[in-house]
């Protein structure tokens, strides 16, 4: 059963909040690893329910230059109407709030308490977008759930010479092995047979640079090991989105790959992802697990993960493609569809036909309409992964070289005019909104600039044209995330921030550098060998 999350905000913004736009540097905001562009004292304060933890805690939060409490002021006025369903009349895309007695726009019962602001209409009510903020350690409210059965014992194994000692191994899987070995994981067969890998181009002096800083902060955490013991699966995931197959963690002292783990249900925190429900696979929802339904399969095909790679639940042998059946079968109107849309325009066929477990008749281009009938303001992490739905789902409509009409035309058509709208949201040093969608914003620490920043980088290095990555106002913005990333190694980000962060910039190495998702690690291991001074 899912489990509610409730977040509750109260900001309370003092004179003086309102800091100079633009006026920040790197360094700037982060002194010491906290920004402090105003004095503790006149900083907003927050009530935050920890949908992670189950418990209240009192926050400071810092947000030099605009308060969170009034970011919804910053009302759009020229995003991309969205599309109608099936009529000439555009759906308004303005978000509608409450009010406080004084005025004040608050978010509703129920809305997401994503800090880019309320929503208002969005499908993923009741969650909270960013994982609850997983947390350095299980803490007492946290949801328990009891490990039915251990991973089975070939999950791991331990190399002859001892070295990378309990890697992990699901039987018969691709994803075993460490970077520096030479592994399955290492085969590209481990991996779905595709590049996005853009035309070989003879790179400038300036592009070797950038390459260079992009790989420099690749490598570094790339040999941060998350620990199973710390992070729930929610973190576990946004550990590995960034590298996939070729991403390692800990359990316990042995060294183990995060996919497999996670396939195998691994516990995290003491928490499973995966469970059997009248000998059917069933995700979990909720704190620490997963913040949106289909989210774990949207994981795995951004890591083009093979649909017949292993899953093993209590005892039973499964697929993937036995959690894409679930994703298919739980599908409804009027829900966020977002993940699923990614996980399923990945696996299947895209004129794939299906029926959920209510009988309703499913399709792509009804996943697709369903998407856009709902507001990209407000949804998940700004709407940056709404975006990245549209976009993924009309990739895959390319690659199979099949028509681009009906909702993948409409779709292509939203993406395109908001790839527009983005850039005119760009802020002079190359950075995103931290308003997202919304409107304008440069308000807020090097954290913040980082989670928008990031998550906008991410969408745009997939989904814009081989020519457009070349744009300077996308290599600008490239720049800064690099930028922010490599000027600040010892800084602790959130985990799932820094993994879309990541993301981003696997993404672009990939396309335009040609990076190689299944061997990042022997490539960024060479890297790090070839920057050690001789």
């Amino acid at each position: 059963m899912m489990m509610p999350l409730v977040a509750a905000r109260i900001a309370t913004p003092q004179l003086g909040t309102v800091g100079k736009n633009g006026a920040s540097t790197h360094s700037a905001r982060l002194a010491h690893g906290t920004a402090r562009a105003f004095p503790r004292s006149s900083e907003p304060t927050e009530t935050l329910l920890d949908p992670e933890l189950g418990t209240t805690a009192r926050a400071q939060r810092e947000r030099p230059g605009l308060p969170l409490a009034l970011a919804p002021a910053l009302t759009l006025t020229s995003a991309p109407a969205d599309p109608p369903v099936d009529g000439p009349a555009p759906q308004d895309p303005h978000p509608t709030h409450s009010k406080s007695d004084d005025g004040t726009i608050v978010p509703r019962d129920g809305e997401s308490s994503n800090a880019g602001g309320p929503n208002a209409d969005g499908p993923n009510a009741g969650s909270k977008d960013d994982g609850a903020k997983d947390g350095d350690s299980a803490s007492e409210g946290a949801a328990i759930v009891r490990l039915v059965d251990e991973p089975p014992a070939n999950i791991t194994e331990t190399p002859s010479d001892g070295a990378d000692a309990n890697r992990a191994r699901p039987a018969n899987g691709p994803l075993s092995g460490s970077p520096s070995s030479s592994t399955e994981a290492d085969d590209p067969s481990s991996l779905e047979r595709e590049t996005n890998r853009s035309p070989e181009r003879p790179l400038t002096a300036e592009q070797e640079v950038r390459r260079e800083k992009i790989r420099d902060v690749l490598a570094y955490h790339i040999q941060r090991h998350e620990q199973v013991e710390r992070r729930s699966p929610w973190g576990i995931m946004h550990a590995l989105i960034a590298y996939g197959v070729d991403t390692q963690v800990f359990a316990g002292d042995r060294k183990v790959n995060a996919i497999g783990w996670l396939c195998y249900n691994g516990p995290c925190r003491g928490q499973q992802l995966l469970y059997l429900e009248n000998d059917q696979l069933m995700t979990r929802l909720g704190p620490g697990v997963q913040g949106h339904g289909g989210q774990f399969l949207a994981m795995l095909a951004q890591s083009k993960v093979k649909a017949d790679f292993p899953i093993r639940v209590e005892g039973e042998s499964l697929t993937v493609m036995d959690l894409v059946k679930h994703e298919m079968s739980t599908c409804q109107e009027g829900t966020e569809l977002t993940f699923k849309l990614i996980g399923l325009s990945h696996y299947l066929e895209s004129d794939a036909q299906w029926k959920n477990t209510d009988g309703q008749a499913w399709d792509i281009p009804k996943l697709i309409k369903e998407e856009l009938a709902q507001p990209v303001i407000g949804a998940a992490c700004g709407g940056t992964h709404r975006m990245m739905g549209f976009s993924y789902s009309v990739k895959r409509r390319e690659k199979s070289e099949l028509p681009i009409a009906g909702q993948w035309l409409r779709a292509r058509k939203y993406v395109d005019a908001y790839h527009d709208y983005t850039f005119k949201l760009q802020n002079a040093d190359g950075s995103f909104s931290t308003n997202w969608f919304r409107g304008p914003g440069e308000y807020g620490t090097n954290d913040r600039h980082l989670e928008t920043t990031g998550h906008t980088c991410e969408w745009l290095a997939f989904s814009l044209s081989d020519d457009q990555l070349q744009d300077p106002r996308m290599v600008k913005a490239v720049d800064f995330l690099a930028s922010m990333l490599h000027d600040n190694l010892d800084h602790e980000w959130e985990i799932g921030p820094k993994g879309h962060a990541l993301h981003a910039l696997a993404i672009y190495d990939e396309r335009v550098y040609g990076g190689q998702p299944g061997k990042r690690g022997i490539e960024l291991a060479e890297h790090r060998k070839q920057k050690k001074p001789r």
